[in-house]
Order: C-alpha cells, then sequence, then structure tokens
C-alpha cells in the first residue's frame, strides 16, 4: 500500500473504486461529500480552514473521495500534501506525519526558533518525541510559512501509528481560522477517543444506479444476470462493485453461502483485522466463513477438531466476536440473522415450494432444510446460538486470506460435525478425492426446488461438485447439462457454455441429447437456427415426454416459438400442433394453449380458465397464460398477468426471460396505457436486457417496438432508425416475422406525415399471404390499414382484407380484436351506414383504449364536418384532440387540432384558435375561414396538393382551388412567400 498519495499533488493517482480520474469521468455519486469538499476548499482562500471526517467500513470509497478532493484543491491551485498507511512504518512514531510533512520541512522558512526546535526533536533525530498539542502547533506555524492554502489529506487515520494519529487530531482542533484544511479517513469505529470532527460524513453503499454505473466502469462482468449478481453481493461497496464477478473457473467455496469469490484486493481490505487474530481465532474465523451451517455449535465442534481443544475454540470464538467479525445470536434465527450457505438453496425434494424471498444482511433467501435430515436438524437447532457476519464481504475476504490447505482440512472436520446430511454433503464434496455417487447424489439434492436470487450460485456449485464426482460419465455429463439449463435459465450464458464445453455429445443417451437441445435453445444465437431445428425439437419432446414431461413441454415450446418467428410453413404448423396435441394433458393446458397460440393464434378457443400443467409452477403459469393472451390480443386479460410475472421473474433471478414479459407489456401500455412514456421505457429496458442476456433476437423485438412507439409520437426520424435497426437484425438472424415490426413503425410515420398511400402499401403487404396465420401484428396493422385507405382511395381493396380477418374470429376472440374490426367497418363503410357504424364503434367500453378511442372519434368527427355538420364534428374532434395529447401523439394532435380549427373551435393550448408559436398574425386568422387558414398552414410546410388533400381528406384539385383563393387574399404569388409570411419558411 502505497504510504502516501504525494507531496504535491496535482491529479489523483492510483484510481480506487470509485474515482477514474479527472472530473466527468471520476467519483460517481457521491453528492453529499463532493459538497462538503467544495465548501471546504471555497473557504479556504479566506482564511476559513476547516476539517472533514471521513469515515466507513473497508472498500465504501473513503480514499476514492480523497482523491477527488486532492485533484479539485490542485485545479485550484491549493497546495495539497498527502499520507496514508503503510503497514511497515506503524511501529515508527511519526512516520506518517513525516511523510505528510516531507515538502514543507523542506520548504518552509520563518518558522520562529521555539516551534523550529519542536519540529527538530520531532523529525531531525531527537530523542523525545514531542507532545501531540506541542508538535500540533509547530506544524500549523510550519504550514502558515508556505504560500497559499494548504490542504491535507490523511487516509486511514486510524491505522497511523498513535503518535502521528494523535498529532494529527490535535491539529484538528487548531485548523480554523486558518488557511489550512483537513481531510482525514479512518473505518467505523476506532479504539481511539473521537477527534474534534464537526463535520463527519459516513460513506455507506452506493445507491442502485450509481452502482450499476460503477460496475459497468470497472468492466468485469459479462452480462446484465452476471450484474446482478454482483449487485446482491456488494450492497452498494464500491470495492467490491469493482472487484467481484464470476470470474473465468470453477465456482469455489463461496458459493456455498451464495457469494462471489474475493479478488486479492478486496481480500487485503480486511488483511489488517485477520492478521491481529490469535491463531485460535483465525481457525474458527475459516470455519465460520466456510461452514454451510450457522448454528455456533456445529462450528465449535469443527473448530475444536481442528485445534485440538474445545477451549481453544471457545476462547477463538470470543475473540472474533470482541473484535465485532462475527455475532452470535439465540434463538430461532429470522431472515437477516441466518448466514448459513445451503439453506439458501431453497426447499429441496418432494416437498419442493416456491419460495421467494430477500433477506439482508449478507445472507441469501432462506427457505427450509435440504432433506429429512437437514429438516430434522433445523428443528432442533431452533432454538440454537447462530452465528452472523455483521459485513458479509469478510466471508469471502477471509477465504481469499487463508491457504487451500487450511481450506481443505477446515471443509474435513465442518463434513464430520454438522449435523444436517445436505450441508455436510457439501463440505465432504469440497475435499472429496475421487468418484462418490452417493456423494454426489446428496450434493445434487441441494439444486432441487426454486434457486431464487444468489441461490442459484449454491445450486451450480452443487451440481458442479455432483457432475465431478460422478463415476458414470453420462450421469455426469446429464449434471454439467442441468448446471447449463439452469445458467441459461438464469441469463448467465457464459457460464452454461462453460458447462456445455466440458461434455462429449457422443457419450449422451436420449435424455442427454434432448436436454443439450434445451441448453443450445437458451445460448446466444439459438435464435439463428434453421427451420429444421423445429423438427428436431418436435421429435426429441416426443422422444423424452414418458420420462421427463417437463423436459418435453419446454423443448415444444422452443420449437414453437421458432416456428412463430421464423414464419414457418404449413408442414411445420401441422407438426407443432400434432405434437402438442399428443402431449398436452387437457383441452384447456396453458402450456398447449400457448403453443397454439405461438403457432395460429385465431385457433385458440375464447377465455376461460386454463389449469397449469403438472409440474409447472405458479409464475410459469402465469408467464404461459401471459404469453397466450398477448398473442391472441387479449391484453386487458395479459396485462396483469405479465405485470404479476415480471415481478416474480425478477425475484427469482430469471432474468433471461425478463424480455418476454417486458415486450408484449409495452404492447399493452400502447393500447391500455393513458400515456407512452411507460411504453418506451419497458421497450427500452427489453431491448438492455435482451442485449446482456445474449438475446438478439429479443433485443431486435424491443427496438421493433420502439420504432412503433416513437412513431405514434411523431419522433419520426427516431422511428425511422429503430425500423432500419430491425430490418438488419432479421436479415442476420433469419426471422422474417421481426420484419412486421419494422413494416408498421414505417407504415405509422407515413400516416403521421400524411404519406397515406405509402402507408397502405406498407400494411397491405402484411396480409400478402391469406394462408398464413395472423397475429397481432395484423391484427394491429388491420386498424391502421383502414385508416390510410379512404385518403389513399383504397376503400375497396381494404374492405375485402377486413371481411376477410372477419370471418377468421369468432364470438370468443379478444375484444380489442373486436373492436379494431368495428373502427376498420366504421372508416370504410358505404355513405349511407357510416354514421351507424361510427356510432357502433364508439359505444361505451372504448375508453379502455385511449388510441383506438383517438382514433375512432376523429374518424367519426372528420366524417361529419365533410358533410358540413360542423356543429356536431365538434364533440369528437376535441376528444381526440385530448385523448392524442395525454398519449403523448404530437403528430396525430396536430392533424386532429386542425381538424377542430377548421370547424371554428380552438384547439386545447390554443390561443384564439392557432396553437402557440404557429401565429402568423391576427391580420390573417381575419381574412381566412378555418379551413383556409388549415391548408395554408400546411403548404407553408411544404405539404404538396397530394399530401395535405390526404390530410385533410380532400382531393389535391379541392386543396388547389383552396390555394388558388389563399394567395390573392394574403397578397403572396408562391409557397416560399406563403411560408415566410406564415414563420415557416
Amino acid at each position: 500500500m502505497s504510504a502516501h498519495i504525494g507531496p504535491d499533488v496535482t491529479g489523483p493517482d492510483h484510481i480506487g473504486p470509485g474515482d477514474a480520474g479527472p472530473e466527468g469521468a471520476g467519483l460517481i455519486g457521491r453528492e453529499r461529500e463532493r459538497e462538503r469538499v467544495a465548501a471546504l476548499l471555497a473557504a479556504l482562500p479566506r482564511d476559513g480552514g476547516q476539517v472533514l471526517h471521513l469515515s466507513g467500513a473497508p472498500g465504501t470509497g473513503k480514499t476514492a473521495v480523497l482523491r477527488h478532493a486532492a485533484a479539485r484543491a490542485a485545479e485550484q491551485g491549493v497546495r495539497v500534501l498527502s499520507t496514508a498507511w503503510a503497514p511497515a512504518e506503524r511501529e515508527w512514531p511519526l512516520a506518517a506525519l513525516n511523510h505528510l510533512l516531507r515538502p514543507a520541512l523542506l520548504q518552509g522558512t520563518g518558522v520562529p526558533d521555539h516551534e523550529r526546535a519542536v519540529l527538530d526533536s520531532a523529525f531531525g533525530g531527537g530523542t523525545a518525541t514531542p507532545a501531540p498539542a506541542r508538535l500540533a502547533a509547530a506544524v500549523l506555524r510550519l504550514l502558515a510559512t508556505l504560500p497559499g492554502p494548504v490542504l491535507l489529506c490523511v487516509d486511514d487515520l486510524d491505522r497511523l501509528d498513535p503518535a502521528s494519529r494523535d498529532t494529527l487530531r490535535a491539529l484538528a482542533a487548531l485548523c480554523g481560522g486558518t488557511r489550512v484544511g483537513l481531510i482525514v479517513t479512518e473505518r467505523g469505529a476506532s479504539g481511539a477517543p473521537p477527534g474534534p470532527y464537526p463535520r463527519t460524513v459516513t460513506l455507506g453503499g452506493l445507491p442502485d444506479p450509481q452502482a450499476r454505473a460503477l460496475v459497468a466502469r470497472a468492466g468485469r462482468v459479462t452480462g446484465y444476470a452476471e450484474e446482478q449478481l454482483v449487485l446482491a453481493v456488494a450492497r452498494g461497496n464500491p470495492l467490491a462493485l469493482t472487484e467481484l464477478s464470476l470470474g473465468g473457473g470453477p465456482l469455489g467455496d463461496t458459493a456455498c453461502f451464495g457469494m462471489l469469490p474475493a479478488t486479492p484486493r478486496l481480500a487485503e481490505a480486511y488483511a489488517e483485522e485477520w492478521q491481529a487474530l490469535s491463531a485460535p481465532a483465525r481457525t474458527v474465523l475459516l470455519t465460520a466463513a466456510l461452514s454451510a451451517s450457522p448454528v455456533a455449535r456445529d462450528v465449535l465442534a469443527a473448530g475444536a477438531l481442528l485445534l485440538g481443544s474445545a477451549d481453544a475454540a471457545r476462547d477463538g470464538l470470543a475473540e472474533v466476536v470482541a473484535r465485532g467479525l462475527l455475532t452470535e445470536s439465540s434463538g430461532p434465527a429470522d431472515a437477516d440473522e441466518i448466514s448459513g450457505a445451503v439453506e439458501a438453496v431453497g426447499a429441496v425434494g418432494a416437498g419442493a415450494t416456491e419460495a421467494v424471498g430477500t433477506v439482508g444482511a449478507g445472507v441469501v433467501e432462506a427457505v427450509g432444510a435440504a432433506d429429512t435430515g437437514a429438516a430434522g436438524a433445523v428443528d432442533a437447532e431452533g432454538a440454537a446460538d447462530r452465528l452472523r457476519f455483521p459485513d458479509p464481504l469478510v466471508r469471502p475476504a477471509v477465504l481469499g486470506l487463508e491457504s487451500t490447505a487450511r481450506r481443505m482440512a477446515a471443509h474435513a472436520a465442518l463434513g464430520q460435525c454438522i449435523a444436517s446430511s445436505a450441508h455436510a454433503a457439501w463440505h465432504a464434496a469440497r475435499c472429496a478425492a475421487g468418484p462418490d455417487e452417493e456423494l454426489a447424489r446428496r450434493l445434487e439434492s441441494l439444486a432441487a426446488g426454486p434457486c431464487p436470487g444468489r441461490a442459484v450460485l449454491v445450486a451450480l456449485a452443487a451440481l458442479e461438485g455432483a457432475a465431478r464426482l460422478s463415476p458414470d460419465p453420462e450421469r455426469g455429463a446429464a449434471r454439467l447439462l442441468r448446471a447449463a439449463e439452469l445458467a441459461g435459465e438464469r441469463g448467465l450464458a457464459d457460464q452454461a457454455l462453460r458447462y456445455v464445453r466440458r461434455i462429449d455429445p457422443t457419450g449422451l443417451g436420449t435424455l442427454g441429447r434432448a436436454l443439450l437441445l434445451r441448453v443450445y435453445d437458451l445460448l446466444p444465437g439459438s435464435g439463428a437456427a434453421g427451420r429444421e431445428r423445429i423438427a428436431d425439437l418436435c421429435e426429441a419432446a416426443r422422444e423424452v415426454a414418458a420420462q421427463d414431461p417437463a423436459l418435453a413441454r419446454k423443448l415444444l415450446l422452443a420449437a414453437a416459438r421458432q416456428g412463430r418467428w421464423q414464419q414457418c410453413g404449413p408442414d411445420e404448423r401441422h407438426l407443432l400442433l400434432r405434437v402438442a396435441g399428443e402431449l398436452r394433458t387437457g383441452s384447456r393446458d396453458a402450456w398447449y394453449l400457448t403453443v397454439t397460440a405461438l403457432t395460429d393464434p385465431l385457433r385458440v378457443p375464447g377465455p376461460a380458465d386454463p389449469h397449469p400443467a403438472p409440474g409447472v409452477s405458479g409464475a410459469d403459469h402465469r408467464s404461459l397464460l401471459s404469453q397466450a393472451a398477448t398473442l391472441t390480443v387479449d391484453f386487458e386479460r395479459a396485462a396483469p398477468l405479465l405485470e404479476e410475472t415480471e415481478a416474480a421473474l425478477r425475484a427469482q433471478g430469471r432474468y433471461r426471460q425478463l424480455p418476454l414479459m417486458l415486450v408484449p407489456r409495452t404492447m399493452c401500455q400502447i393500447w391500455l396505457g393513458g400515456e407512452w412514456h411507460t411504453a418506451r421505457a419497458l421497450a427500452e429496458e427489453a431491448r438492455t436486457i435482451a442485449d446482456r442476456t445474449g438475446q438478439p433476437d429479443w433485443a431486435a423485438r424491443a427496438t421493433g417496438m420502439l420504432g412503433i412507439v416513437e412513431a405514434l409520437r411523431g419522433n419520426h426520424d427516431r422511428s425511422l432508425e429503430h425500423a432500419a435497426e430491425v430490418e438488419e437484425s432479421s436479415l442476420r438472424l433469419g426471422q422474417n416475422r421481426q420484419l412486421s415490426l419494422a413494416v408498421l413503425a414505417r407504415a405509422i410515420t407515413a400516416s403521421g406525415t400524411g404519406r397515406y398511400a405509402e402507408a397502405y402499401d406498407r400494411l397491405r403487404s402484411l396480409f400478402a399471404d391469406p394462408a398464413t396465420p395472423y397475429a397481432f401484428e395484423q391484427f394491429w396493422g388491420l386498424a391502421f390499414l383502414a385508416e390510410a385507405a379512404p385518403p389513399a382511395g383504397e376503400q375497396a381493396d381494404a374492405r375485402t382484407v377486413v371481411d376477410h380477418v372477419a370471418s377468421l374470429t369468432g364470438e370468443g376472440s379478444a375484444p380489442l380484436l373486436r373492436r379494431i374490426l368495428a373502427y376498420a367497418d366504421a372508416v370504410l363503410a358505404p355513405e349511407a351506414e357510416a354514421e351507424a357504424r361510427y356510432r357502433r364503434a364508439l359505444r361505451p367500453g372504448i375508453e379502455v383504449w385511449p388510441l383506438l378511442h383517438g382514433m375512432t372519434a376523429f374518424g367519426y368527427g372528420a366524417w361529419l364536418r365533410r358533410r358540413r355538420r360542423v356543429t356536431e364534428s365538434r364533440t369528437p374532434l376535441a376528444t381526440a384532440e385530448s385523448l392524442f395529447r395525454a398519449l403523448g401523439a404530437s403528430s396525430r394532435a396536430a392533424q386532429t387540432a386542425s381538424e377542430l380549427r377548421a370547424t371554428g373551435r380552438a384547439a386545447e393550448g390554443d390561443s384564439a384558435g392557432v396553437p402557440a408559436g404557429d401565429a402568423p398574425g391576427e391580420d390573417i386568422t381575419r381574412v381566412l375561414s378555418p379551413q383556409q387558414l388549415t391548408i395554408a398552414r400546411l403548404a407553408a410546410r411544404g405539404l404538396t396538393n397530394r399530401a395535405i388533400g390526404e390530410q385533410l381528406r380532400l382531393s389535391p384539385r379541392t386543396v388547389a382551388s383552396h390555394l388558388y383563393q389563399i394567395f390573392p387574399k394574403l397578397g403572396v404569388s408562391s409557397r416560399a412567400q406563403l411560408a415566410a409570411l406564415m414563420g415557416t419558411g
């Protein structure tokens, strides 16, 4: 460790956690500390010397704040003198103070003789060390001789040599009214009496957004799921955030208690406390850190076995507790007291239940005993003393400081002393020398049941160990495949790949080959597999259906998803539906309905209460229901299911599945939401998680939803950028279905800019093959196709499309789909029937879908106005304009406002009927009629007669006639002059 930061700091050196150099790329967060530093530095030139005391646990970033202060002081021309703890110099009196003052001692002149004598006695080889108060006064006089203000930066004050520490404490009381500032850091509570620090800041963990930024800057983690593990383990500690990761090797001892291995730098942060312990205390601390059981008597028994004396073990435990590294509590454990490890896995075996819960104080979710023997042990230990690590990072740090030989010896002792069979198996496996199927079986049981949060580390490590102990290579490969599947489901793609690479596929049986197919489906790039994968997955599902029904269902779901996004042909669809029919447990099987919805949504029967398949958890059942509801556009039913499932997946740590919930939630928000910024936020998060969990196909779908949202909001350039990204991804992945999202984005953009003919052509392509099963893309597209048809002159063709879709839907179809059909029916209706159909489309209940409500109200209002029923048209147009503004649909709101102004009524936000910032002058509004004013504005913005006509439902010839009258009224002869007059040129 460096003895000092530098005698005259000109910039931060050896950047620590939370600091990476110059402002803008340095300290993350810590706004309060920045403000305190800024205030201290601002006061120095005015003889306002202050003292700032920073305290906190190891790794909380005290040194980073100190370096930030030194860098800012140097930028402002303040002289910086620094010192820090150096282990080799702790026994040398005044060593740290000498480092601090060395530049001043060499440069300072004009110190009075009395103070010079004190300084010489302290630093010039004198035999006696001056009293702290006398030396502090002399130091202050020395610093006063230096030109300009001075900032003293002292790191780890509590660990400096006692003489330096006491003198600096005395100096802190003298800084007021001088140009000397002092910033000191120290760990938590030191044994020394408190210093005179009126300004003390205790550093805690970073909040989540800043913690994520620090993890990203450290660059050690490889994906979203690993980042989540680091955040959970580090609990905001900056050093842990920068140092922790899964790494590239097998999971180690720390996985036993749901933690990540400590790096040498993290372990070093706790080395002094560890080195200060006696040999028995170190042994007990090691045993407690390794133990899968939090029960004190288990740890003491293992410690006694290692030390050869129960008394020595008890003394060692007492010393560790006295130093605050462990606490001991009696009675049953609560969530904050459980520090044991394998309990984190959850209830396993036949009685496993779905349990999710987050616990504090450095532990993982705990839900019960590992097997019958463990259950008895837990019951017996209900009132036993339990051990807890107040600082959870001590556990991995201790293991990082101890040798492999001592860790193996402790494992062996714990394996003999822990009562729980499952807990003992963990320790026995860690030091087992050769294959042992019985031990492998016991260890494998730890991976059964739900593995929420950090408990996945326990399960993965257990499966790793069981595979290593397996005498049968095929059985070992199957255990590795289970580990790979678990890692893949959690989004730990790199970890899954490491397991897969250790497997020889030629040695796998039927079940193993099927599981390997399942794992491949979870790995990055699986979405790019060709259609032949569909048949492979279906065949594998059939082969293992009797042996492992749950695996068979997963395989067929993967095949159905592959078929949907690659727009498989009739043969593949028939195969999928036939195999699904063979494997289903009933006509209302939720899994079967989801496969059917993925293959042909219109074949799914109407709403009912599907039952879960055997062995399917509550969260998985809700996930299946939400997917089926989304694919059939039953968004009212899907929305709450999606929200519940998303929350459950987050709690369980199943991050890979989140985009499958977030993208559909975006769809629901577009149609059901009152504001589209929520939809955009959901799509952006879905894209981020999909990118970081190796799912480019779902990233493209999220991007497509972003394109649609931006098109609806009127952000057309951004929408087109997203559409181009989707098109590129679709070509790269070979998934044609995603192109429909780009088509929707481009078509809605074209409609929003008055290019209805282009919009219609794009939307019509979605219905080019009547034999292809329609899904939400076509159902959405139907509304916008009907909207674009009249101004594009395609009413007859659009009518055939609407009639075809209507013929495929039954009474059990989703309410939104029926409402879209009613809207299209009204827009395309013959003149004599249009009003009745509009009224039918606007019947009560339309309010549930604000976008469709706005589109229908606008269509009806425009229809009324074109028939010179101006007064009647104002109410639906005002309703539409209000809805579009609330949603954030700017281009639609502007178009509706133009229609509303043409009726002579001011639109929302207008001033005298003219939008703010868009008024050409009161004289123009008096000269032109409302409709002429609307046409003039559009022409001034550069729209052609055809584009203006498409927006206002007028022929180009009628628009030209209006302009012929407008030009002489305004005294202009060209569109350029019109634009200049209207303020748009």
